[in-house]
């Protein structure tokens, strides 16, 4: 099936790096680890739903140039489901012929999870994990990379640290073991914590810890740190073009036509005489004042990076106590977005991606889906030690 896609981004960082042992972005405004790649799309090429009536509908100030998401919202996520102007695109989003596309890129959690990757690796090489109990090794990975971004976020003072002392992620091999080491020490301090404070610490969060501490066990001789190791020290994600072009990838019979992004445009037209995909496909940088649907686009990236970013920092509890005080108006929109989301994935399930851990899944699941918050998985993996 091919669709025509129109695309805006929302945080576009451009780079991620560590710079006095802090996040560079840890002094943007209102920071957020999330990168949304996102907007509409419509099979084959022509499509009957009109998004200059939608935009005209929304009667927007006459010195408005164009639809931004800035014109229709405000504030947090919270903030944005209070907007009737909100409601009203997804509602005829809901009801036109198109679907929401997105890819939510967490890219602190994605900076880090090769180091799970490398300690899994080890651990495979002296047959040290049996991974059965925990259901599977992907199951296993993923569950480790989650747990080891919450020791991030929890302790992320000395977590930040950690990784700048070694150099991450140029941590060679001779620092290989020495930076596991510090890092199971932090883990080391939550389950510490967790005594002291007489269990207040989750049981879910607490079986995290323990899990990873176990993984660290078994990695104390690591040799080396293979995916972690490149040759730029504190550099954690250096340009976005790669999730641009692996939007083009997963539907590369579909048109794409992103809003003007110079950086990847020049990027992708560097190397395009040399990439196959780029250069066999069909994609364009566009000017959105032109394109109506980039518009809608510009919004639903906007809202969506909000979205995430509450996901990303908010706890479990907190939020099910959120989905639970919201207001008719906030339930309203929440509802639609629930049912364009759904709409999209009914259609095609590749339409939504996502690059985050395990924990914001859950959350997801939780806030727009109603699944049970208690229902997160919280059996203790890594039972399953041979020779630790």
């Amino acid at each position: 099936m091919s669709y025509t896609f129109y695309y805006d981004e929302s945080n576009n960082i451009r780079s991620l790096y560590l710079t006095g042992g802090r996040f560079n972005t840890d002094s943007h405004d209102n920071p957020s680890p999330c990168f949304v790649l996102a907007g509409i799309a419509h099979k084959d090429e022509q499509v009957e739903s009109n998004c200059e009536e939608l935009i005209a509908s929304l009667c927007l100030p006459s010195t408005a140039m164009e639809l931004k998401f800035k014109q229709v919202a405000k504030g947090g996520f919270l903030d944005n489901l209070k907007s009737a102007k909100v409601t009203q695109i997804i509602k005829w989003l809901v009801d036109s012929d198109y679907y929401l596309h997105y890819m939510n890129l967490n890219m602190e959690y994605w900076s880090l999870v090769d180091i799970i990757d490398d300690c899994c690796n080890h651990t495979d090489r002296y047959g040290m994990l049996n991974y059965a109990p925990a259901g599977g090794r992907r199951a296993y990975v993923d569950y480790l990379k989650g747990a080891l971004y919450y020791l991030m976020r929890k302790y992320k003072s000395d977590f930040l640290a950690a990784l700048s002392k070694y150099r991450y992620p140029n941590v060679t091999p001779k620092n290989a073991a020495p930076f596991i080491k510090r890092l199971n020490k932090i883990i080391k301090k939550n389950r510490q914590v967790s005594a002291r404070l007489g269990g207040k610490v989750s049981k879910e969060d607490l079986s995290r810890t323990i899990s990873l501490s176990k993984l660290f066990d078994m990695c104390r001789n690591i040799e080396s740190l293979d995916m972690v190791h490149t040759n730029e020290p504190y550099k954690l994600i250096d340009g976005l073009s790669v999730f641009y072009r692996h939007r083009i990838d997963l539907f590369a019979s579909s048109p794409h036509i992103f809003d003007n992004e110079y950086q990847i445009e020049k990027c992708f037209k560097e190397i395009a005489p040399r990439d196959g995909l780029l250069g066999s496909s069909d994609f364009k940088f566009v000017d959105s004042k032109q394109y109506p649907a980039v518009q809608v686009s510009d919004v639903m990236s906007g809202l969506l990076k909000n979205y995430f970013t509450f996901l990303a920092q908010t706890n479990v509890a907190d939020v099910a106590d959120a989905k639970n005080s919201l207001t008719e108006k906030q339930l309203e929109c929440l509802t639609l977005l629930q049912k364009l989301v759904e709409k999209s994935d009914d259609e095609q399930p590749e339409l939504l991606h996502y690059v985050m851990s395990q924990i914001e899944h859950h959350k997801h699941a939780v806030f727009l889906f109603d699944k049970e918050a208690k229902d997160e998985f919280v059996r203790v993996v890594g039972s399953g030690v041979r020779n630790a």
